[in-house]
């Protein structure tokens, strides 16, 4: 048996304390005894101090191989997490683009039907004109010095909005203009000067006689409202109408009214019948037309039909 308890082949590591006078006690270090197996004896000893660094070195590697690891896993999680964000973030960019690119091609679809519109808009704008400016009706728009202030900016003439507000107007105007003839027939007077068919005098015609069979129906040239009806000598039977914007119209020699006065009529409808009734010669429709308080020809609004259909053929 060798010192220590060790047999056999090899060495044999013996630490005890350091011993004085023959009697064991602890002391500040610690002897360490290293046999071989021919029976060499090593010794060397290790202070109490450094055994404490060395303890704590040990334990400091392996502390900070422990949070070394979790830090590298918590670090592998956030570059997982990262990745998943960006592969999100690509598809969110790729979405957004596709969303842009659809909005442009709406927007260029909207801008061409809004371009299209323009142009019928500006078209239609342009009959209207010349079938309103062939009977003499001034279409500019009066703007009143009586506002309530603020600066003021004219609507561009070649905008959507400038386009609209100007038919509106227009459509406006139109509703009260009596457009075409009351009644189908032939002119056999004309407006102004003539010699009077029952005198032979010379004499100012006030409006156009229509000659057609008694009983045909007259209707309104335009919306309006009855103002007047009744009978008189001169007259016979007859109808006047308000149609709105300063638009008056006479109808004289009826057989029969079908409106009174205070009725609404509307453009079309029929108003009464051709007759032969007060100071005639025969069956017809003696028709005036009074704008701003004026009697004017009534033949250039009858003709303004075929006018309104060749200026739209263009």
């Amino acid at each position: 048996m060798r010192p220590g308890g060790c047999s056999g082949r090899g060495y044999c590591l013996i630490a005890y304390p350091q011993t004085r006078g023959g009697l064991c006690r602890m002391d500040k270090q610690i002897h360490f005894i290293v046999t071989g197996e021919r029976g060499q004896i090593r010794s060397f000893a290790v202070s109490r101090k450094t055994l404490k660094i060395i303890f704590g070195v040990c334990c400091f590697l392996v502390f900070g191989s422990g949070f070394g690891w979790f830090s590298s896993m918590e670090n592998l999680a956030l570059r997982q997490r990262l990745a998943a964000m960006q592969k999100d973030l690509a598809v969110t960019v790729a979405l957004n683009t596709s969303m842009q690119a659809r909005t442009a091609k709406q927007e260029q679809e909207q801008q061409a039907l809004l371009n299209a519109s323009l142009a019928d808009l500006k078209h239609k704008s342009q009959v209207i004109e010349s079938v309103l400016a062939s009977v003499g009706v001034n279409l500019e728009v009066r703007e009143s010095k009586k506002g309530a202030g603020g600066p003021f900016t004219r609507m561009p003439q070649g905008s959507y909005e400038g386009l609209t507000l100007k038919v509106d107007h227009y459509l406006d105007t139109i509703q009260s203009v009596p457009l075409g003839a009351p009644v189908r027939g032939t002119i056999t007077s004309r407006f102004g000067e003539r010699l009077d068919p029952i005198n032979g005098q010379p004499a100012f015609h006030s409006g156009v006689d229509i000659r057609n069979d008694s009983g045909a129906k007259i209707v309104a040239p335009a919306d309006g409202v009855v103002v007047a009806n009744g009978y008189d000598n001169g007259h016979g039977n007859f109808i006047e109408i308000n149609h709105g914007n300063r638009f008056q119209t006479r109808y004289l020699h009826l057989q029969q009214d079908f409106v009174k006065q205070g009725d609404t009529v509307a453009r079309g409808q029929v108003i009464g019948l051709v007759g032969n009734s007060g100071r005639s010669t025969g069956p017809h429709l003696h028709y005036e037309i009074r704008y701003r308080d004026k009697l004017i020809d009534p033949v250039k609004f009858i003709q303004v039909n075929s006018r309104s259909a060749a200026v739209a053929a263009k």
